[in-house]
């Protein structure tokens, strides 16, 4: 029973777009929202959420594809980001919060102009039924670019995220890392568009790094276990949402977010007998 229960939804194809679609999601979103995360620059993903709502909107009204008008917002947005950190001098969370919230009234007003605003709603909560083998296909190609770049990058981001101020010292560009994390993540949302819908990605992002984060001190295995409950989560969410006929996006999100006080517990009885032998020493 239990195993007809795994197996039965992947008889049929637009679960296997989907469930492809969320492995990119869940591979991805972890690994730029960890490096997000310890940069605090978690703010981005609220911004992100309401600023690609403009690339949607503005996709939906010229009839052209929702996943490049989110790229291409994206995009903007980055840039929009790093030209005010780095030439106007902006504070980084001013800056973000002033394009997300400008990016966000574009999006509510192209959502006026939609003869029928309810048919975005997927974007923003997610439908496996909605997922394309071309979306599995650039789903997983983006994916592939957040990985190599996360591996390829890894020593500057270490360097720009932990001793800021000595990689300015030695000639880094920290805000320009800074805008190539908003970018990740931006291609983060881009990526779950089809599958958990933009709200949803973001919560993976931000979820399974927070829950390693408790469990994990190095790096390297940080970003294993982020990735790990990424995957988790998404997987999960999907065969459940399929088994009760709910919103994907959102039980992918609830679950995600659940790992956070799992692993506090764990961390909580790790550390117990430690606690311990410190108190009778």
């Amino acid at each position: 029973m239990a195993l007809t229960l795994l197996t039965e939804p992947f008889q049929y194809t637009f679960f296997q777009h989907a469930t492809l679609a969320t492995l990119a999601i869940g591979v991805a979103a972890p690994l730029a929202g960890a490096w997000a995360m310890q940069r605090r620059l978690v703010y981005l993903t609220d911004a992100l959420s309401h600023g690609v709502l403009a690339g949607v909107a503005s996709a939906a009204l010229l009839g052209t594809s929702l996943i490049a008008g989110a790229l291409v917002t994206a995009i903007v947005m980055a840039s929009l980001i790093a030209l005010l950190v780095i030439r106007v001098k902006v504070p980084e969370d001013s800056s973000i919060g002033l394009v997300g919230q400008g990016l966000f009234a574009l999006g509510v007003l192209g959502l006026t102009l939609q003869r029928d605003p309810r048919a975005l709603q997927h974007v923003l909560f997610g439908n496996p039924l909605t997922v394309t083998s071309m979306d599995v296909a650039v789903d997983i190609g983006l994916a592939l670019v957040i990985v190599f770049a996360v591996l390829w990058l890894r020593p500057v981001l270490s360097a720009t995220t932990f001793d800021p101020q000595h990689a300015r010292t030695l000639g880094l560009p920290v805000a320009l890392v800074d805008t190539g994390v908003v970018l990740g993540l931006a291609v983060v949302v881009v990526i779950g568009l089809s599958s958990v819908g933009v709200l949803m990605a973001l919560t993976l992002s931000l979820a399974p790094a927070v829950a390693a984060r408790l469990l994990c001190q190095r790096t390297s295995t940080l970003l294993g276990c982020a990735t790990a409950g990424g995957v988790a989560a998404g997987l999960l969410g999907l065969l459940v949402s399929y088994h009760a006929g709910l919103p994907t996006g959102p039980v992918v999100a609830l679950l995600a977010t659940a790992e956070v006080p799992l692993a506090a517990v764990i961390a909580v009885l790790r550390n117990a007998p430690r606690a311990a032998r410190t108190a009778r020493a």
